[in-house]
């Protein structure tokens, strides 16, 4: 299958998802922005793109919304959409409970004054388990923050470099002698 023919098959399901889309909440929600080129484009910075969007949303505590995060982020952002999507499910049933405890227990070690948390619990007069909840929560979105910070990065980095490597293997094949005779025959 030529470069080509894989771009054509591309637009079809394109076509496909977006007739499936119309009429969803999500439709509704964003209205035509959600078929707009921007969020469907397949371009080395639109893929990176969407995928720095999909893995800092995946990281947040916000699971129960990363999809429409990441769906409204795309649109608004012009990055890839299903890429942003399918990358926010890094986070998922199975890893959602070892990556909140990680992020959780490096919130902790990020914010090691216990004096300044029982000052910031003080001056809002939290006490009790309402204090535990804010300080669980502190410690669950600083840690959060850093993990969504450097998988955005570097899923950034890595989706260009291996965008880039595809190019130069591409057009290194392209120029290999004799591969265009061999197809004539």
């Amino acid at each position: 299958m030529g470069l080509s023919e894989w771009r054509e098959n591309q637009r079809r399901r394109q076509e496909r998802v977006k007739s499936a889309l119309r009429g969803t909440h999500l439709h509704r929600l964003l209205g035509e922005k959600v078929f707009g080129r921007e969020a469907w484009r397949i371009n080395e910075a639109s893929l990176a793109g969407g995928l720095s969007l999909g893995l800092f949303v995946a990281f947040t505590p916000t699971i129960p919304f990363h999809m429409l995060l990441c769906a409204v982020g795309a649109v608004f952002l012009k990055v890839n959409l299903p890429v942003a999507l399918a990358a926010c499910w890094v986070t998922n049933p199975l890893t959602a409970v070892p990556i909140y405890m990680l992020a959780a227990r490096l919130g902790k070690d990020m914010v090691a004054h216990p004096e300044a948390m029982d000052a910031f619990l003080a001056f809002f007069h939290f006490g009790g388990k309402t204090a535990k909840f804010v300080e669980q929560n502190i410690y669950i979105w600083s840690g959060s923050l850093v993990f969504s910070a450097v998988s955005a990065a570097a899923g950034n980095l890595g989706a260009r470099i291996a965008w880039r490597v595809g190019r130069r293997m591409r057009n290194k094949a392209a120029r290999r002698p004799g591969r265009n005779e061999a197809r004539r025959d």
